[in-house]
């Protein structure tokens, strides 16, 4: 059996770091004053689940001690057997039938246990609608029924949801405690370590005792003495240690030590999308304490990742973090659509090293970062497209230009509908998405250096007039006209419109539309 499910704490003295909980739920039961429903929120590898079996067993222990270990109820909830002790998984199990159906069972006593305990975990992963079918079940459930539910995302939870529930928070475990952990699993596998290994291990583990076990599990099996060196060699860097290192390196805009870092993460197996979630995340920290917002982090970081955060947010100014924060939140969206993954992250990298630039005009079009792979015809539009002036932003968001299509420049109309293919082919390589919602657009009007496009739902429409859209399609359309133009969108009154885009469905019939609308609802 694997380390981490054979060292799961049994009872609540084995919990390492939970004082606050252990206690709690200790003088609960012990008053029998248990509430009927617990949230456990914590960062992943803490004890949440083991904490909540520990609870299901205390509840329905027959021994004098609570829990006994010894007891049918005891066993069978440790080994997951008794049919009275529910997990369920939410990230799997997320729908509106899925509760229903717990919700119809519920009504049913216990058959070999004093309570039925249900425990939900990654709760925050749950439907709109199956948190409103829940509700009243939280809010009134049945004296034979205990709910923990189970999450690391406590603001996804709905406030209806909180408020009826007794909330534990958990703490992220420093090293100390990660060590302390790891020295019961020493001690039961006779493991010959060095205590410098061990210290490296618990540093390793991310603020995750579950991260700590698994890795003293991977070194154990390789049957030889755990030193430093050893751990070192068969490890590497963690996850947060590699994106922190990042981060600094692009502070100091060393380019060429942060491509080779993220070259070296990548061919160690990260997943690009993994990768950059972390990224972000880390960044999202440092800015967050760089303002004053330590208390925010502090809950969801051990003490040592805190401190290493807090020394880069004293090396960043406010400008650097923010410019890198848009970045790589571009890079995170560009990441769908790239043939090679890894692509769109490197680009952030260069460009976070980047000098920042001062002026609009200066300031790199918004599809140059792509240009380098581009056709020839493209290379040329994106040398068209620079010497354009800037356009203000007022003129963007608060111009709204009504055009009659007898008063149209015929000639523009007629050289842009000859064109539109073209205008598509263009678009294609940078955004796919876009074209496809373009391919159902009806050039409305175009005079006076003003194009009008009729879309056929508000969806389109708002789609269509985010500043990155409208700023490609102008560049494109005003290469063609020679001219520079703005993009104006109108809803079509001849076609049927929707408020919102879950109406979309309804147009099912009409394939690009059903198309582009899984694409944005992904």
């Amino acid at each position: 059996m694997v380390f981490y499910l054979k060292y799961r704490p049994q009872t609540l003295s084995e919990l390492v770091g939970q004082k606050m909980v252990a206690d709690t739920l200790e003088k609960s039961v012990l008053n029998n004053k248990a509430a009927h429903a617990y949230l456990f929120y914590g960062p992943r590898g803490v004890g949440k689940t083991s904490t909540a079996r520990i609870l299901a067993k205390m509840v329905n222990c027959d021994g004098e001690s609570k829990p006994c270990n010894t007891c049918f109820a005891c066993l069978s909830i440790s080994d997951g057997s008794n049919l009275d002790f529910i997990e369920i998984d939410a990230a799997s199990n997320r729908g509106i039938d899925d509760i229903r159906d717990l919700r119809d069972k519920i009504k049913l006593s216990a058959s070999n246990l004093k309570k039925k305990v249900y425990i939900i975990d990654e709760v925050h992963m749950l439907t709109t609608e199956a948190f409103n079918a829940l509700l009243k079940t939280l809010e009134e459930p049945p004296a034979h029924v205990l709910f923990i539910l189970a999450t690391t995302e406590i603001q996804k939870v709905p406030q209806t949801i909180l408020s009826r529930v007794q909330r534990l928070d958990f703490k992220g475990p420093t090293s100390m405690d990660i060590a302390e952990a790891l020295k019961r699993v020493v001690k039961g596998e006779k493991l010959d370590i060095d205590d410098e290994a061990l210290a490296l291990i618990s540093q390793k583990s991310d603020g995750s005792f579950r991260d700590g076990v698994k890795l003293l599990d991977q070194l154990a099996s390789q049957n030889q003495k755990i030193t430093k060196d050893f751990v070192e060699q068969t490890l590497g860097l963690s996850k947060t240690e590699v994106t922190n290192q990042l981060i600094k390196m692009l502070i100091q805009k060393d380019s060429q030590a942060s491509l080779n870092l993220v070259s070296q993460a990548f061919e160690q197996g990260s997943d690009p999308k993994e990768f950059l979630n972390q990224l972000l995340e880390s960044l999202r920290s440092v800015l967050l304490i760089k303002h004053g917002a330590l208390e925010v982090v502090k809950r969801n970081c051990s003490e040592e990742s805190l401190a290493e955060l807090s020394n880069l947010a004293e090396l960043a100014s406010s400008n650097d973090l923010v410019r890198i924060l848009k970045v790589f939140e571009e890079a995170s969206e560009k990441r769908k659509f790239s043939s090679i993954p890894s692509l769109p992250i490197e680009i952030g990298v260069v460009e976070s090293c980047l000098a920042e630039v001062g002026s609009v005009s200066s300031q790199p079009h918004p599809m140059s970062s792509l240009v380098e792979t581009s056709s020839p015809r493209l290379r040329a539009l994106d040398g068209a497209t620079r010497s354009l002036p800037p356009t203000p932003v007022e003129d963007l968001s608060d111009e709204k230009v009504v055009m009659s299509v007898q008063g149209s420049s015929s000639n523009d109309m007629s050289t842009l509908q000859d064109k539109w293919n073209y205008v598509l082919e263009t678009i294609h390589p940078y955004n796919f998405s876009l074209e496809a919602l373009l391919r159902v657009v009806k050039i409305g009007s175009c005079q006076d250096a003003q194009l009008i496009l009729k879309v056929p739902y508000a969806f389109h429409q708002r789609i269509l007039e985010t500043p990155r859209n409208r700023e490609m399609v102008e560049s494109v359309v005003s290469d063609i006209l020679g001219k520079k133009i703005l993009v104006n969108c109108e809803l079509d009154q001849t076609a049927a419109q929707f408020n919102d885009m879950a109406n979309v469905d309804v147009a099912a019939d009409d394939e690009v539309i059903r198309i582009a609308a899984e694409i944005f609802n992904s």
